[in-house]
């Protein structure tokens, strides 16, 4: 059987002497794993789609129970060889991200669009990177399941007044009287991913933070960045915010993140 699908190339591994082993997050079918033969000599027509954030559409045969990629045309290529480093590792984070929560054989065209978006962001600079990165990370944790509820402090229903945190965990705020009512000063808590959920998590935020996180769970994709935050440390505070937020509801870290924080 031979199909067609649109899709962006989230990984790519090498086998053998000369083919690659393809996964695409794709419009029509969710995560799939494409077979390339031949595709690593510089003689194959089809090298310039078998790369990392390349969107095109794929031409497929099935045999064996797989897919095997028969030809196709490049929709957009993110990235090429004047990316800034910088730039290249955080979208290598976002397309990670998007791997560990796509499903195979699952469309899904919200987390697909997200990801072109945020990719194209982060190519142009239409925002700082952190700024770009945090808003991906709350939209992402919101739309697989994890939306944070941010009306107000989890305990006493305060809206404002007084400083905040993000209870990571619990999805939710509380405000800084009723840390110091259940004794639970910062200092005893921490802002980082917690392997064995052993550990409450909370993380000061600010009300331009708040707000933002706010927005970025609710948004639009194509609006999702259609924000800013003045502040450098609330930027900062928000992508960090993002981060510690998405991985410890995912329960895993990202080597990908590890190696854009030593970039930074």
């Amino acid at each position: 059987m031979r199909g067609t699908f649109n899709g962006l190339v989230l990984k790519e591994c090498a086998v053998g002497e000369s083919d690659k082993l393809l996964t695409v997050l794709t419009l029509e079918r969710g995560k799939v794993c494409l077979s390339a033969k031949g595709v690593r000599s510089p003689k194959s027509k089809n090298m310039a789609l078998c790369r990392t954030f390349i969107y095109a559409n794929f031409e497929y045969y099935e045999k064996n129970g797989r897919y095997w990629l028969a030809s196709g045309a490049i929709n957009n290529s993110f990235f090429g060889k004047n990316a800034d480093i910088e730039a290249l590792s955080l979208a290598s984070y976002i397309v990670d991200v998007a791997n560990e929560l796509s499903g195979e054989e699952a469309p899904d065209e919200i987390l697909l669009r997200v990801v072109l978006n945020t990719l194209y962001a982060i190519e142009k600079k239409l925002r700082p990177l952190e700024l770009i990165k945090g808003a991906f990370e709350f939209f992402v944790s919101s739309h697989a399941g994890f939306k944070p509820d941010l009306h107000g402090c989890q305990s006493c229903g305060l809206v404002e007044g007084t400083s905040f945190c993000l209870d990571v965990m619990n999805g939710s705020l509380v405000c800084s009287e009723c840390l110091k009512a259940k004794k639970s000063p910062l200092e005893d808590t921490i802002a980082e991913y917690d392997r064995f959920a052993t550990k409450n998590i909370l993380v000061p935020v600010s009300g331009e933070v708040i707000m933002a996180i706010r927005y970025a769970i609710s948004s639009d994709p194509k609006r999702l960045f259609s924000f800013s935050l003045a502040n450098d440390d609330d930027i900062y505070l928000f992508s960090r915010a993002g981060e510690i937020y998405l991985q410890n509801h995912l329960e895993r870290g990202f080597d990908t993140l590890d190696f854009y924080r030593t970039i930074l």
